[in-house]
């Protein structure tokens, strides 16, 4: 059973937007998978971020009460240097 030139070219061209289709829709998939990585990323930036200044907000807190607690060593080293002399 042969072809004639009006179904060859009618085939061809059905082959054809199919294919583009086919390109144009994994292209699309693509872009798509790319933005969201990129909105993925920018989350966990901004939580690599958060988690940065929380630490730093630790550290810094961390410091002040090492100096009270030095404060307070002191403290209680005179008071009982006044206690034995007292007692």
């Amino acid at each position: 059973m042969a072809l004639d030139m009006a179904q060859t070219s009618t085939i061809a061209s059905a082959v054809i937007a199919v294919v583009v289709i086919a390109v144009a829709g994994f292209v699309g998939i693509g872009f798509y998978r790319a933005r969201y990585a990129a909105a993925r990323e920018a989350g966990y930036r901004v939580l690599a971020e958060r988690s940065a200044d929380s630490g730093q907000a630790m550290a810094d807190e961390l410091k002040g009460v090492r100096a009270e607690l030095g404060e307070v060593r002191h403290r209680l080293t005179a008071l009982e240097k006044l206690l034995s002399q007292i007692g």
